[in-house]
């Protein structure tokens, strides 16, 4: 009887926690001097995350390899899957440990700047000992400013005035882009529904 009333209440907990957890949608782009605004890099790209165990990122159509991607996690279920031609590849996390990582600057080559994810933006500053500066005006908006230099990169966090991310500026000698989001609601109900592949897909 002990074990079985134990039992639910570990289930209940787990229903409270899941029940707390809210979904986090951003729509993105990539900014730089370097890139045409119709260069694929460039394009809107969206992202839904749930805690750490539910991921959905759609990519855009890339026309240098021809893939148009989108990726959807659900630990331990991993799809990838090329949306041009309804195929892709189905794997499953070995574990022991699930937990979905979505680095915002992922070309970048160091670990520390891997960190920075979307959801943990101020975190990420504040933890690294970043500086506030004066506030800047941005394309029309008006930012709070922190910036912080780490592993020879000059990283800028602009914030809207109700505190939600604006852009993400990475500096260096050799090259300068931003993270330019779009949209950001860190408060919507979970649609579990959109952790799953779409219908109609063919998995190897």
């Amino acid at each position: 009887m002990f074990r079985y009333l134990a039992a639910l209440l570990l289930l209940a907990c787990s229903l409270a926690v899941q029940a707390q957890e809210k979904m986090l949608f951003v729509e993105y782009r990539v900014v730089s001097p370097k890139l045409a605004p119709s260069n694929a890099e460039s394009q809107a790209r969206k992202l839904w995350l749930v805690g750490n165990k539910y991921m959905r990122f759609e990519d855009v159509p890339n026309p240098d390899t021809n893939i148009h991607g989108l990726i959807i996690v659900a630990e331990p279920d991993i799809w990838v899957i090329d949306r041009k031609t309804g195929k892709g590849q189905h794997s499953v996390d070995p574990g022991p440990g699930y937990s979905v990582h979505f680095p915002m600057l992922a070309t970048e080559t160091s670990a520390r700047l891997k960190a920075l994810e979307f959801g943990g933006e101020l975190e990420f500053f504040q933890g690294n000992g970043a500086n506030e500066l004066a506030s800047q005006v941005v394309e029309g908006v008006t930012c709070r400013v922190l910036a912080l230099t780490l592993d020879d990169r000059e990283l800028f966090l602009f914030l809207r005035k109700d505190g939600k991310p604006f852009q993400i500026t990475v500096k260096s000698d050799a090259a300068e882009y931003s993270i330019r989001i779009l949209k950001y609601d860190s408060g919507m109900q979970p649609d579990l529904g959109l952790f799953k592949p779409p219908p109609g897909m063919k998995f190897d």
